[in-house]
């Protein structure tokens, strides 16, 4: 395969460029010095003159149509693209050329981007991104990837690990290499289980020889051990950030060679981990997760399975809306029926316990309607807790349940009034308990350090005290606009979990894309396998993801996190309650002394962005910044009579509406993807309301010492009070 840059020096002509400087604009919103060799650069043409307008004084070529220099695009990936800048080498009568070629319009826009921050900084330099294999040449105990074969076990799950490792690899470098069953033979990579311990439930070990690498994946849970075992050494070994949490980006490298004696390997640190939030429907340009083991987190199994649901009184019949009395033997002998045909009806979609199926959800319904009978009372009077009752049936029906269908585990909930763990009762060896942080401060590290007394108060390590099988419901302030950013936190929460002894987490945060909580559950993915990452280790892989994220504008974005970081963590205790009603009670006024700060960070970060997809992420993010800057500080300037910061304050408000256009939002009206603001027409009264609200919200949660202020006669006026 022809490289291209070789091709373009080679067959770039003078007559080229002297038909590029006489070239008309392409339309009325392109500059002059633009032209395009293809209909599909429009819009690229179009972003750079917006972008440069003035400072674009060289002649630029656009397009994925190179065919008139002689050169064949096809070589590049769909994001690639190349700059050459000839104005210092070949000159025409009007002088120099810069050319931007690429395969697709994503390759164009991101070529652009390129250019205009090169054009920015002052020296535009030939570049190349994305032009054949990421990696030139890999090389294992000295012989080409290319020359070897997989093998791997003959079960249900290995030979699609396996030929995901086949085509990562031809993704990565180029090379075919095929798949097989048979017993190995060198020079061979094999994939194989290990029934060791130590591999926790989807560790790994690799070593290589001479005759080729060798591959153990944990027999602790086989659904997805060979993949994780793929996935992370890929990671580790090649480079490829991100692989086995669903958001990739594989760096180029001209060699990478493993040599006979090398060996490594990992082990999960959580044996279960569950990222959740993400929704095609509200972020289809963002969705990644990552679930780690078969045991998880609960999630109202007997409401969402309708377990004994003939028996609920609520208006669903689902155990929406009321509790069953747990300790009564009707209620025991029904859903014992109900969890049996939905383990049979589970089976019969090839799912058998103690394989795919590991865990049912039994855990309550949402709600606090508890029982009150005679013998739920003096159980709760005896146990201190209505969790005592719960268990007892848990414990009654895995019992009755485990002789069946061995090697499941039943989840119930530490949550909404059964946080507290019973006296005496205890979970048996079949329960796991999932405890939610519904009830404990929600704004700082969960091991207490920087909670006043009144808040340190948590029954994690109650519960944990009683049982091995603990998991944790890690709640976020996520919700719409005024998500917030524990991204500063992610460290300490997790190492306090695993430390504690907690088994796995789920991560609820929902932002809609208006806070850096997929960094956070990035991060969390990674901590997952490696909770003792040094300081250095932790900043240099943030800093990663905050580039694969935001590309240029990531370093941006991290300063915006620990900026955040400091706010929270010196900030008063507030629990999070039910997080979409208490999310917008907190956050603007914490945010309040640095809002001039997150303000440039984020401009910054969204002009340096690489692509447009970044810039998407990066505006959703942007846009929240905004609103809660305002919602800090427009009601202060405004009663200060700082006319000069009420005008920078309605202008930077102005930029909302424009920049949620682009998803189809608004900023006007009711529930729009996350966004809850008021109906006005003019968007500085808007401001207004939204800002006397929220401080007011803000002064009542958080306490504060300064005197609640009355409603300023222009919000009133807005009211209509």
């Amino acid at each position: 395969m022809k490289h291209i840059l070789s091709l373009i020096l080679a067959a770039v002509t003078l007559a080229a460029m002297l038909a590029s400087c006489a070239a008309a604009p392409t339309g009325a919103n392109v500059s002059a010095n633009i032209r395009t060799t293809s209909s599909d650069a429009a819009d690229a043409a179009a972003w750079l003159t917006e972008r440069l307008g003035e400072r674009l004084t060289e002649s630029v070529v656009i397009g994925t149509d190179a065919a008139e220099y002689g050169v064949d695009v096809s070589a590049l990936e769909d994001d690639g693209f190349f700059i050459r800048s000839f104005g210092r080498v070949f000159t025409g009568a009007c002088g120099g050329e810069d050319v931007l070629f690429a395969k697709t319009p994503t390759g164009l826009d991101r070529a652009v981007r390129k250019y205009a921050k090169m054009v920015e900084a002052g020296a535009v330099t030939d570049a190349t991104y994305h032009e054949g294999a990421r990696i030139k040449r890999v090389e294992l105990a000295g012989r080409d990837i290319g020359e070897y074969t997989i093998y791997c076990e003959n079960d249900k799950y290995m030979p699609e690990a396996a030929a995901e490792l086949a085509a990562r690899l031809k993704q990565a470098c180029g090379a075919e290499i095929s798949v097989s069953t048979e017993t190995p033979a060198a020079p061979y990579i094999t994939l194989r289980y290990a029934d060791d311990d130590a591999l926790s439930t989807v560790g790994y070990r690799w070593s290589v020889s001479e005759d080729g690498l060798t591959v153990e994946c944990s027999g602790g849970y086989k659904p997805t051990s060979a993949h994780f075992a793929v996935t992370r050494f890929l990671e580790k070994r090649f480079g490829w950030l991100g692989l086995s949490y669903g958001y990739e980006t594989l760096g180029e490298a001209e060699l990478i060679s493993i040599e006979a004696g090398e060996s490594g390997g990992e082990v999960n640190d959580f044996v279960y981990v569950s990222l959740y939030g993400d929704f095609a429907a509200n972020d289809a340009f963002d969705h990644s997760t990552m679930k780690l083991g078969g045991v998880s987190n609960c999630c109202h199994g007997l409401q969402n399975n309708r377990f004994a649901a003939s028996l609920s009184k609520s208006s669903n019949a689902d155990w929406a809306n009321d509790q069953p009395c747990y300790l009564d033997d009707e209620f025991f002998e029904v859903s014992c029926e109900d969890v049996s045909e939905y383990i049979e009806n589970k089976k019969k979609e090839g799912k058998m316990p103690g394989e795919e199926l590991c865990f049912v959800d039994i855990a309550a319904g949402d709600n606090a309607g508890w029982c009150t009978c005679r013998d739920c009372t003096a159980m709760l009077k005896a146990e201190g807790s209505v969790s005592a009752s719960i268990v007892t049936w848990a414990n009654r029906l895995s019992e009755a349940l485990n002789e069946k269908y061995p090697g499941i585990t039943y989840g119930i909930f530490a949550y909404l009034g059964t946080n507290k763990p019973p006296r005496t009762i205890v979970p048996n060896e079949h329960i796991s308990v999932t405890y939610c942080y519904d009830s404990n401060c929600a704004i700082h590290v969960h091991d207490g350090r920087d909670c006043d007394e009144t808040a340190k108060k948590s029954y994690l390590e109650d519960w944990l005290d009683i049982t091995d099988y603990v998991y944790v419901w890690y709640y976020g302030m996520d919700e719409g606009f005024m998500s917030t950013c524990y991204t500063g936190m992610v460290r300490d929460n997790l190492r306090y979990f695993h430390d504690a002894g907690v088994k796995g987490l789920m991560w609820e945060a929902e932002d809609y894309g208006f806070s850096t909580a997929k960094i956070s559950k990035w991060l969390s993915a990674e901590l997952a396998w490696n909770i003792d990452m040094t300081d250095a280790e932790f900043d240099e892989f943030f800093g990663r993801v905050c580039a694969a994220m935001y590309g240029d504008g990531g370093a941006y974005v991290k300063q915006y996190c620990d900026a955040l970081a400091l706010v929270y963590r010196s900030a008063k205790c507030a629990s999070s309650g039910f997080t979409a009603a208490a999310t917008p009670t907190f956050a603007p006024l914490l945010l309040s002394p640095i809002v001039d700060t997150l303000f440039s960070l984020t401009e910054a970060a969204l002009a340096n962005v690489d692509s447009a997809r970044q810039e998407a992420r990066m505006t959703r993010l942007s846009a929240a910044c905004i609103y809660q800057g305002c919602a800090a500080s427009y009601f202060d300037a405004y009663g200060a009579g700082d006319d000069e910061r009420v005008a920078e304050l309605s202008r930077r408000y102005e930029l909302i509406e424009p920049r949620l256009a682009a998803f189809g939002m608004s900023a006007k009206g009711s529930w729009q993807g996350g966004i809850v603001v008021w109906d006005r027409e003019n968007w500085e009264s808007d401001m207004e309301v939204m800002a006397w609200a929220s401080w007011r919200k803000n002064a009542r949660m958080l306490s504060l010492t300064v005197p609640e202020r009355e409603m300023p006669e222009r919000v009133a006026a807005i009211l209509g009070r």
